[in-house]
This record gives C-alpha cells, sequence and structure tokens, in this order.
C-alpha cells in the first residue's frame, strides 16, 4: 500500500504547473512531471559526456522536484534576484521528501536529494545546471510558439551554467532564437 500512496502524491507532479510559466502567462504550460521527465532523459544521455555516474545522475533528476508535490513549485528566483523565501522553501521541500520518501524502505532518495540541494558532488552540480538548461529550452519551445520574450530564463540559466559543455548547449539554444 505504501507504494501505491507514493505513486499517488508523485503523481500530482502530473497536474501541478510550473509556477514560472504561470506567471508569465503561458497557455497550458507544462507540469512539474514534465520538466522532470525531461531533466532526466537529458541526464541520461549526457551524464556520460560530462563524466558522472549516469544511474546516479537520472535518480537525482527524477526526484529533484518531487517535494514539490506537497508544497507546490515555489519560484525562487525573479528578475534573476534570489528572493528571501529561498531557505524557507528548502526546510519545507526537505521536510515533505522526508514525508514521501518515508512511504519507500530506501534512505538512499533523500540521501540523493539532500546531496543535490547542497551541490555535494559532481552529479549534483550537473543535475543542478541541468535542470536550468531544461528550462531554457522549454523557454524557447514557448517563445517560439506563443511570441512571447523569456529574457529572464535564459538570463538566469547562463549565470548558473558553467559546465563547459552544457554551457554550449546553452549557446546552441540561444542561437536558435
Amino acid at each position: 500500500m505504501k507504494i501505491v500512496d507514493f505513486a499517488l502524491i508523485a503523481g500530482k507532479l502530473k497536474s501541478l504547473k510550473r509556477t514560472g510559466w504561470v506567471r508569465n502567462n503561458i497557455p497550458q504550460p507544462e507540469s512539474v512531471a514534465d520538466h522532470s521527465f525531461r531533466t532526466a532523459l537529458l541526464a541520461m544521455v549526457l551524464a556520460p559526456k560530462i563524466g558522472t555516474d549516469t544511474e546516479k545522475s537520472v535518480k537525482m533528476a527524477l526526484i529533484h522536484d518531487l517535494g514539490e508535490a506537497k508544497i507546490g513549485d515555489i519560484v525562487t528566483v525573479k528578475a534573476n534576484k534570489i528572493l528571501p523565501n529561498l531557505t524557507s522553501k528548502l526546510k519545507k521541500e526537505r521536510k515533505a521528501m522526508q514525508e514521501i520518501l518515508s512511504l519507500l524502505d530506501q534512505e538512499e532518495y533523500l540521501k540523493l536529494f539532500d546531496e543535490y540541494e547542497e551541490k555535494k558532488t559532481k552529479e549534483a552540480r550537473f543535475i543542478k545546471q541541468l535542470d536550468k538548461l531544461e528550462m531554457v529550452i522549454q523557454a524557447y519551445e514557448y517563445e517560439k510558439k506563443y511570441k512571447v520574450n523569456l529574457d529572464e530564463f535564459f538570463e538566469y540559466a547562463e549565470k548558473v551554467v558553467d559546465n563547459v559543455k552544457l554551457k554550449q548547449l546553452l549557446k546552441d539554444i540561444e542561437k536558435l532564437r
């Protein structure tokens, strides 16, 4: 039964719209699950090229926003400035992760989440940057489809992405604009 409860909680991410897109009046914005899925696919493909553990990277990508199933998608950056609610969000998200992951008999996932948030390892730093790279891909798609300007997302990603290979991918996406 605990696995069913876990699946039902995780399933909430399928209908949770990403706040950044909602705030920018994007029609039918992607869900957190949509974002996490593509981030995990990118992790699977790029981890070997970046030199990180593929399995660990994919797991981290899949769970990096899982806590949002309980607390929602709280924006911590606006106009490239870190908002004061970042510390509060991290505390709420970790507590939510503890509650969600207590349904499973593994501590591995909570450790991966902590590692991700603390950017302790190359996998964590890779997924943190990949999270922003995926956001930029989505921004590009929305700009193209809805004829809107989403510069703030590109500008923020440029500040966060510092891996040479990921930075090149970011430049490639920007060239498409």
